[in-house]
């Protein structure tokens, strides 16, 4: 009975909640109805009973997440709680097994699904004699429905599944994190697919949404996951609107509109069942279009298709407020905080009206797509620009994360904003360390905005060589007008194609091109690579004569603070380059004169103090002990968390050939490289990393050294790059 369900779903919640300012939206109408499977006008009549009975009571509270206006929930009374202790255990719900799996990642909570069992066994069935299956469906049908059941049901067999929801800004990267795979993730993709298939083997791998990606990662997406079919890695379950391409051969499962006699289910006990049957025939048993109706509301026409009747008829009911805060959201291009949506109060109301997706964790919200996608058409281009212009000043007042200048950006590329270059270049220098699918994204959007967009292409190919991505480099590389931007891309396509001469001969040109500030940057960029573009600890003549060569270009400027800032950098390098010959007279001697210019007790002095010590123990080490301790107090007094973990790797790579044992102590101290690097350092730093992986974790040796050969190749290593390549082919 309607009833019974009420009351043990209520007496899953405390008493503490009765007096609490903020409560869970579990207790609330619409997480009630979700979490029942009806709709919520299926609900008012039984509430109201228990109600008159006294065994619930209805308050006004703040629903956590959901807005700010206060909103009924509902809890048990004392007596409520007397009655339910008489019903005994709920026999519906299957007991947990201690063989079963683990669910991970961002699923939705699960709610009661009818008339669907057959559909859920037989994606049960596929999943298990195929490596990769897709729903498919029309919006709103229930795709998620399904395979989130279908996923309980692999769980209470056994099996791990991890979920992920993907949007137009997901790579295969972010979606690994959203399914709480929380190792190291290599940026190749043939070592990604070959990674996930020895992490999650026994796994089931499932993408809600897959249709929203976008042809910017569409294309890795793919070539990931039927590189991890061929190598008989997890199974994977993709749900969305249509097949991907690629994978128009893949066994596939239509969910259907549901049965008359089971759509009648949503809408409760408390309808006559003629007239039940009549709203269920005349919606098309389409269940989020029987979750958005409401009693008293006008039916579609016979024959209607479902965005004819969300237009016409959902959405006509609504008042001036609700729908000028659903259009807001309505643009939005991923789901938000809900305090932080244009119109926060209104969110509570739009729940009402079951027009809202929440993540898991209720943290964000958004729209219906299928409402969504039906107001976004209806609406004209002037009203979307304005609506883009209002979100630009609201998203400016509030942007506090990165997700949120993700928005940000997003609002102000579709306003067509002024000084549209300025915001993308500092939108990159904030999203581009931790956000770069977005921002890979968003660019593509931002230039197809833009009347002269020469810069945001520059942008676009450097976030592409950022991402170890030369196709899309060299399709941006075609539209950049500036000279020394494109000699710039050149030099980072060069090396990441491993084409020393063409490398060679854009930084050449760089000199030419560039004013003196530029040249000096180049010149130590160039001998920085050049020096870091070996595996062994000794430099060859060649590289020290290419070295001396790019330093030559180097003239300290008149201004103290740039030039003791470049002769700090000139310093560095040959101090570096003294240590590789073994020439650590020298070496003393370039930091005696350093200490003239800041200080002894200075980080980064004590840093090259600790790298000379450490490339002595290698040629003779004697005092180990006191050798690691010193050189874990120089990692101490480093300026940077970079700093620290350079220096640190440094003590692994030095202890690789002594004692492996320490070196894998020392080595989990080492920041794990969970994110695209922005700059070239960054690349050799996780470079390192992954060569010190290989060493250390032989079941990833392969993948760990494709990863480290990548990472050579974009810090500007090739030849560092070509000796792993030639190492990882005698280990194939």
């Amino acid at each position: 009975m309607p009833q019974e369900r009420l009351l043990r779903w209520l007496g899953n919640y405390s008493t503490s909640l009765e007096k609490a300012w903020d409560v869970t939206r579990e207790i609330s109408l619409p997480g009630i109805s979700e979490s029942l499977g009806v709709v919520r006008s299926a609900l008012n009549v039984p509430l109201t009973q228990l109600e008159k009975q006294d065994l619930v009571f209805k308050r006004m509270a703040h629903v956590i997440g959901g807005g700010s206006r206060r909103r009924n929930v509902y809890h048990l009374t004392e007596e409520g709680r007397k009655l339910l202790s008489t019903l005994g255990d709920d026999t519906s719900k299957p007991r947990k097994s201690s063989s079963e799996g683990r669910m991970f990642g961002d699923a939705p909570t699960p709610g009661t699904v009818y008339g669907r069992s057959p559909l859920i066994d037989a994606v049960y069935d596929e999943i298990h004699q195929q490596h990769c299956l897709f729903i498919s469906g029309l919006p709103g049908i229930g795709k998620t429905a399904v395979g989130l059941a279908a996923a309980g049901k692999l769980v209470s067999n056994g099996l791990n599944v991890r979920w992920c929801t993907a949007n137009e800004y997901s790579d295969f990267e972010t979606l690994c994190r959203s399914m709480s795979i929380l190792s190291e993730l290599p940026s190749d993709a043939d070592a990604l697919a070959e990674h996930l298939a020895q992490e999650c083997k026994d796994e089931v791998l499932i993408v809600d949404d897959v249709h929203m990606i976008s042809s910017r990662h569409l294309g890795t997406f793919v070539s990931i996951c039927q590189h991890m079919k061929g190598l008989q890695g997890p199974k994977m379950m993709f749900i969305g609107r249509e097949s991907l391409p690629g994978f128009e051969a893949m066994n596939r499962v239509s969910i259907p509109p549901l049965e008359t006699n089971e759509a009648v289910k949503l809408l409760g006990k408390s309808l006559p069942r003629k007239e039940a049957l009549h709203i269920a025939e005349r919606l098309g048993g389409h269940p989020l279009a029987l979750q958005l109706y409401q009693q008293d509301t006008a039916l579609p026409e016979e024959n209607a298709d479902i965005q004819s009747y969300v237009e016409d008829v959902v959405l006509s009911t609504l008042d001036t407020p609700t729908r000028s805060g659903m259009d807001h959201l309505v643009l939005l291009p991923q789901p938000v905080e809900a305090k932080k949506a244009y119109d926060d109060e209104i969110v509570g109301t739009l729940d009402d009206y079951a027009f809202l997706r929440w993540t898991s964790g209720m943290e964000k919200m958004e729209i219906q797509h299928l409402v969504r996608n039906v107001r976004r058409t209806s609406m004209s281009s002037e009203e979307k620009q304005k609506l883009h212009r209002l979100a630009v000043g609201h998203w400016e007042t509030c942007a506090e994360t990165a997700d949120d200048y993700v928005v940000l950006l997003f609002h102000r590329i579709c306003a067509q904003s002024e000084g549209l270059d300025a915001h993308c270049t500092t939108a990159y220098e904030r999203l581009s360390p931790s956000h770069s699918s977005a921002l890979s994204v968003l660019l593509e959007q931002a230039i197809e905005a833009s009347k002269a967009p020469s810069h945001l292409h520059y942008l676009a190919a450097k976030i592409a060589l950022e991402r170890c991505e030369p196709k899309h480099a060299h399709r941006h590389l075609t539209e950049i007008e500036d000279e020394g931007s494109i000699n710039e891309i050149n030099i980072g396509l060069a090396y990441l194609e491993g084409r020393l001469q063409d490398a060679e001969k854009s930084i050449e040109k760089g000199f030419e091109l560039g004013n003196q500030h530029q040249k000096n940057q180049l010149a130590l960029s160039a001998a920085s690579r050049r020096l870091d573009d070996r595996i062994s600890t000794e430099l060859s003549k060649d590289a020290a004569k290419d070295i001396k060569r790019y330093l030559s270009h180097i003239e300290l400027p008149e201004d103290a603070e740039q030039r003791a800032v470049t002769v700090v950098a000139l310093t560095m390098v040959q101090h570096a380059v003294a240590l590789a010959e073994r020439d650590f007279s020298k070496a003393d001697t370039l930091r005696a004169n350093l200490s003239s210019i800041s200080s002894l007790k200075n980080g980064i002095i004590i840093g090259l103090e600790a790298k000379s010590t450490l490339v002595q123990m290698q040629d003779n080490p004697v005092d180990l002990t006191n050798v690691i301790e010193s050189t874990l107090q120089a990692i101490e007094v480093q300026p940077s968390l970079t700093h620290q973990d350079a220096l640190r790797l440094s003590l692994v790579e030095s202890l690789l050939e002594l004692d492996v044992d320490l070196a894998q102590e020392h080595f989990k101290s080492v920041t794990k490289p969970n994110s695209s690097p922005s700059s070239m350092m960054l690349h050799r730093l996780h470079a390192r990393w992954w060569f010190c992986k290989s060493h250390l974790q032989p079941s990833l040796q392969k993948v760990a050294l494709k990863e480290a050969i990548t990472q050579h190749r974009a810090a500007g290593c090739p030849r560092a790059a070509n000796q792993l390549e030639a190492l990882l082919h005698s280990l194939l």
